[in-house]
């Protein structure tokens, strides 16, 4: 990699951090006194309201208000903050405020809502909005939604969301698609850090465990000026709750355990976590784990469908009024069968992954300092049948990232500065290779701003970026030695009108980029996991994106819409097509990466509506069109159009149950009928010249609950679900396993929970 691109670039880095420096040293004479926000909030009728979550966006610190409707949070820093005031029933409250020489007071009235507001959203933009006002389409999956399903995979966990599917190899592998794209082209980064371990091949899910989130953001469309390279299609933003403080407070540890049952794979699942504050420090630990055998489709086993899971993490952190330091190590260990169309096939596969992550804080004046530092060890190995120990073939990844990003606000305007590095190793291990050894170095800078101004929200930005890979020799494969490199400007603008309060109209327009990964330029060999031979194309361009974006938003007491298309057009895009070969030694179909232009477009749509405080309604509805402009041709693994839909009932206490509820929700799938030629082709030979032909399907699903009070006074919370109640045939047109088995979507499930807090 050239040395002068380098240097520029971590100069950059350098200089950013050294901001830091001359104002740390004065500030060790002239400290100034830590204040404090504290404040009253009221309903609309001048009513104190009890045990509202006050919080510091950016400090991730929070409080409750009393009986009397008073809070107040100590020892601030100075800067400027996002507090948020969040209850059940009340329509979440945004403010942003100024600490600098004196205490602040902030007093705020709350008004009445049906609906479950997300209270802010923070990956879309430079500084946190409510999700009315960010400047991109997001989605947010919440606490509750997340600990109440316990998904095995990320995919699986958030498809349920408009725009967002699940590209699938069975029940334990699964990633987000978004708006049709996948793989490289979604990042995903676990609060703050960039996931590098999705690489070889589009089957290969992110090792992180979804239920540990205080919630997962999704940005439906590119982002690369925030998040650089593989953002090109959207972000998953997996938001970890914030690590507890003692500061004003007694000492305090509490936790929760939770155990689950599902009878349509007969999987045990269980979790712990336990957290606590002393002072400024704070600490959580959490460990989770589920097995499971063979999938229970209606009319059959699926064979050798099982997986197995454990994992957890540890948090260990200090605030302080100089600013605060959090460390985190997560592990997370899967062993997977995979599903061949061979059902005597034994193969499986396992990965490990480790993640170690920094996170510094610093306040600079009115101007703040976040500094992030991540390190991943992910190693993937895959064996021929269930009596061998030997990898068949293995992967091992090394990642290591970092960032520095300058938060200001001058008047009217606020927006981040910011610059990010990151160093990725691949290596080969086992029998066969996929692909060749090889290391990737990226750099890139970026500015995001963001005003108000009337009734308008301007939000725009800019980025660089540089990356360069080198691949070494490998013979076995016939890849002669390659060096690398792309470099790429991205940009941003969105526009947002409030038409009226609840109203409001988005535009929003961005250029996105990917670099090709490793293994689109230089697989040569069996993926056992996709059960394909997979061929590289060392000849790749960058891939570039124009995507448009419009939508209106309503957000009333009472209901929730937004109804939106989009338009992205991608030069040099990166697919694989079926060769309509074999290669003679497995018997794999032999699949080809390729580019060509593609233009995507689509059609969005999300409603809830609470016509009363115990009936709910929420649907969904979303499409998809992909064509292959070079080809004039539709790209393949395109989603079909489908809708989602749920009735729920629920209340404040019947007898002793607390919260109670029960639903009836379901999702509608169309037949896809706009296939690649290749695609097509493929499918009619598949299940042993049976073929594969895509079918419609609708699946119901019923969900009731409630929690009881525990002798010490804490809750445990009681959820029952029955997946598939009609026990219909179905297969989704992204898994992988639909040319291997036929129809082999879990059949009817009941899953039971229960929760309990200490």
């Amino acid at each position: 990699m050239p040395s002068y691109h380098l240097r520029g670039a971590f100069s950059v880095l350098a200089l950013v951090l050294a901001i830091a420096a001359p104002r740390r040293a004065v500030a060790v004479h002239t400290a100034p006194v830590p204040r404090s926000i504290s404040g009253r909030v009221n309903d609309a009728d001048g009513k104190p309201v009890g045990q509202v979550t006050v919080r510091i966006v950016e400090l991730k610190r929070s409080n409750k208000t009393g009986d009397d409707g008073r809070f107040t949070i100590p020892e601030v820093p100075g800067g400027t903050y996002t507090v948020v005031f969040q209850i059940i029933g009340y329509r979440p409250q945004v403010r942003r405020v100024t600490v600098s020489d004196t205490d602040v007071s902030l007093d705020v009235t709350l008004k009445a809502s049906a609906i479950e507001l997300p209270a802010v959203q923070v990956s879309a933009s430079a500084e946190a909005t409510s999700a009315v006002n960010s400047p991109q389409p997001i989605s947010i999956a919440g606490t509750e939604d997340l600990a109440k399903l316990r998904s095995p995979t990320l995919g699986d966990a958030l498809e349920d969301m408009a725009g967002v599917r699940n590209n699938s190899s069975g029940a334990a592998t699964g990633k987000p698609v978004i708006r049709g794209l996948t793989n490289t082209r979604v990042l995903v980064v676990d609060d703050g850090q960039r996931l590098e371990h999705n690489q070889w091949g589009d089957d290969h899910f992110s090792s992180v465990e979804p239920a540990a989130a205080s919630r997962i953001e999704v940005i439906r469309g590119p982002a690369s000026v925030l998040y650089g390279s593989d953002a090109l299609g959207g972000v998953v933003n997996i938001i970890e709750p914030d690590l507890p403080d003692g500061i004003g407070r007694t000492p305090f540890a509490h936790g929760n355990v939770t155990g689950g049952f599902a009878s349509g794979n007969r999987q045990p699942d269980g979790a712990v976590t336990l957290e606590g504050a002393s002072g400024g420090w704070g600490y959580r630990a959490s460990g989770s784990g589920r097995t499971a055998e063979d999938v229970r489709t209606p009319t059959y086993v699926l064979w050798n469908s099982g997986y197995h899971n454990a994992g957890g993490s540890g948090t260990l952190g200090y605030k302080g009024s100089w600013g605060s330091l959090t460390g985190r190590y997560t592990l997370r260990r899967d062993r997977l069968q995979l599903t061949d169309s061979d059902s005597t096939a034994t193969g499986y596969a396992r990965t490990d992954d480790h993640r170690g992550h920094l996170d510094l804080s610093l306040p600079l004046g009115l101007s703040r300092l976040d500094w992030t530092a991540g390190y991943e060890s992910n190693q993937r190995s895959e064996y021929g049948d269930a009596t061998t120990t030997d990898a068949a073939f293995g992967m091992r990844e090394k990642a290591y990232t970092t960032e520095a990003r300058l938060h200001h606000s001058v008047r009217a305007l606020s927006g981040v500065l910011g610059a990010s590095g990151e160093y990725t190793t691949d290596d080969n291990f086992g029998e066969e290779h996929l692909m060749p050894n090889s290391n990737t170095a990226g750099v890139g800078v970026y500015a995001f701003e963001q005003t108000d101004v009337g009734r308008w929200n301007l939000s725009f930005g800019g980025r660089y970026d540089y990356r360069h890979l080198n691949a070494v020799e490998d013979t076995a494969l016939g890849n002669a030695a390659a060096s690398l490199s792309w470099s790429s400007v991205t940009g941003n603008l969105g526009v947002l009108y409030h038409v009226t309060e609840p109203v409001a109209v988005v535009l929003n327009l961005g250029r996105g980029f990917r670099a090709p990964s490793g293994f689109d330029l230089f697989a040569n060999g069996l993926h056992e996991a996709t059960s394909t031979f997979e061929r590289g194309n060392p000849n790749l361009k960058t891939e570039t994106s124009l995507n448009t974006d419009l939508s209106v938003r309503v957000q009333s007491g009472s209901a929730v819409v937004e109804i939106g298309g989009f338009v992205n057009a991608i030069q040099n895009f990166i697919y694989t097509v079926p060769t309509g070969q074999t290669d003679p030694a497995s018997g794999f179909e032999i699949y080809d990466v390729t580019q060509g232009d593609a233009v995507l477009t689509g059609l969005e749509g999300q409603l809830e509506y609470h016509p009363t405080d115990y009936l709910h309604l929420q649907g969904t509805a979303d499409y998809v069109r992909g064509q292959n402009t070079t080809t004039d041709e539709p790209l393949p693994s395109m989603p079909p159009f489908r809708a989602t839909y749920l009735v729920r009932l629920e209340g404040h206490r019947v007898g002793s149950l607390s919260s109670p509820y029960v639903s009836v929700g379901g999702e509608t799938n169309a037949r896809q009928t706009r296939l690649n030629p290749a695609e097509a082709i493929f499918f009619a030979s598949a299940l042993d010249g049976r073929g594969y032909e895509p079918a419609a399907y609708t699946l119901i699903n019923l969900t009731a609950g409630f929690s009881l009070p525990s002798s010490s006074g804490r809750t445990v919370q009681f959820d029952i679900q029955l997946r598939n109640a009609l026990n219909q045939e179905w297969v989704d047109f992204l898994s992988h396993l639909k040319t291997n088995a036929p129809n082999p979507g879990m059949g009817r499930s009941f899953i039971a929970r229960v929760t309990a807090s200490f």
